[in-house]
């Protein structure tokens, strides 16, 4: 049984996944299965996917969107651990190593993200723990325990489940990711996983995350385009995990 399942859900990225997969199989750490879920595309995708053989294992399915391509591959993983890659990004070679080394024995997590640079077309870097506020509650270290995570990460959120690595235990517990959901659905999915137990986060950017210019628009640009549907989805995610985290502490 691997250590590591990935999971890389892909749709018409033909152009992109040859890297995302070499990124995973170039990892240092080598405990790990590569399971590859190509929702319905019609481009060259399948092509560059048989390339790679019995390294990686391929599933097709109709298209049905990024939340379902990574459920089913969560439905096939065998690993203790889940770590998501989306196709048209890349992790560094250190990536796993740290991620569960850390996880593992510096502390007991449910659930453990790294930071990610944002490269722009122009070339440009951001951190994402930047964007979103989280780096200044690492006060200087280099990583940060939360015990008690979900108000940590409703109030951070948006997150990048692409550098994120799952417990696959509690990933069960919190249920997998909700398929009517378009824009939000890493924060709903990593708030419910809050929930299981603590969580941990490093500083280091372990992730490339590439702005490109292409026809599928990734899930920022749909929130700046329709910003009432994204703020609809929001509020939908916040009642949902607000009954949940009632349920959960009323039952204790």
């Amino acid at each position: 049984m691997p250590k590591v399942s990935v999971i890389i859900p892909t749709f018409n990225r033909a152009k992109f996944i040859g890297k995302a997969i070499d990124s995973a199989l170039n990892q240092t750490f080598k405990n790990r299965e590569i399971i590859v879920v190509d929702d319905g595309s019609t481009d060259g995708t399948a092509s560059v996917l048989k390339a790679y053989g019995q390294a990686v294992r391929c599933i097709n399915q109709l298209n049905g969107g990024v939340s379902a391509a990574r459920n089913t591959g969560i439905r096939e993983a065998t690993g203790e651990w889940l770590a998501f890659l989306d196709s048209d990004d890349e992790w560094t070679e250190e990536y796993l190593s740290k991620q569960i080394n850390l996880a593992e024995e510096l502390s007991r997590v449910c659930m453990q993200t790294a930071d990610c640079v944002f490269i722009g077309q122009d070339g440009r870097k951001n951190s994402y723990f930047e964007m979103n506020g989280a780096a200044a509650e690492f006060k200087g270290e280099d990583y940060l325990f939360v015990r008690e995570p979900f108000s940590f990460v409703i109030r951070h959120g948006p997150w990048q489940v692409g550098s994120t690595v799952i417990r696959r235990e509690a990933m069960r517990n919190a249920g997998l990711f909700d398929t009517s959901l378009t824009i939000s659905e890493d924060l709903d999915l990593m708030a419910r996983v809050a929930l299981q137990g603590p969580f941990g986060m490093i500083r280091e950017g372990l992730v490339h995350i590439y702005r490109r210019e292409e026809a599928i628009e990734c899930l920022t640009q749909q929130a700046r385009d329709n910003p009432i549907k994204a703020r609809e989805s929001d509020d939908r995610i916040y009642e949902k995990l607000a009954s949940i985290e009632e349920l959960k502490y009323t039952q204790r």
